[in-house]
């Protein structure tokens, strides 16, 4: 009976060793060699083995790049999720405030038009002031040092060209 590539004697399977590849006995080398103590070569290296050896390290590297992008997303996603919640519950801890400012006002004597119209009044006053601050900021957005040593380079150029 043939199990296995071996055969059946004296009640048990004896498995014929399948010879080792090239390769294979390069790599981890032979038994012969380890009796021998001669040590075995490494494989040669080929252009194929390196195209692949490049492909692996790039496809390794990108599957590395693409799980740490999806979490990346994600807590992005996270953080946008809890900004928007912290925000909407600071909006109304200041309209809880205002109202209870109110509220103080007008149990306190004063009519409840005017508490109103003086907290819309500081409302008012305070979005101006940051509309202010805010238009002030804008020239920051103009790349204004970028674009002048763009301009003096691109001057540079093409006094350059037409002086060739």
């Amino acid at each position: 009976m043939d199990i296995a590539q071996g055969t059946v004697a004296g009640g048990g399977a004896t498995a014929q060793p399948e010879p080792a590849s090239e390769e294979k006995r390069a790599f981890r080398g032979s038994t012969a060699d380890r009796r021998s103590g001669v040590p075995s070569r490494p494989p040669r290296p080929t252009f194929s083995g390196f195209i692949d050896d490049v492909r692996a390290a790039f496809t390794a590297r990108f599957q590395l790049f693409e799980l740490e992008a999806k979490r990346a997303a994600l807590s992005v996603a996270y953080m946008l999720g809890c900004a928007v919640a912290a925000a909407l519950l600071g909006v109304t801890a200041w309209l809880i405030l205002i109202g209870s400012l109110i509220v103080a006002a007008v149990i306190a004597g004063v009519p409840w038009v005017l508490a109103v119209v003086v907290a819309i009044a500081l409302h008012a006053v305070a979005a101006f002031l940051l509309v202010r601050a805010i238009r002030g900021f804008v020239s920051n957005l103009t790349f204004e040092g970028t674009r002048s040593a763009l301009a003096r380079s691109n001057s540079a150029k093409d006094r350059n060209d037409s002086g060739a």
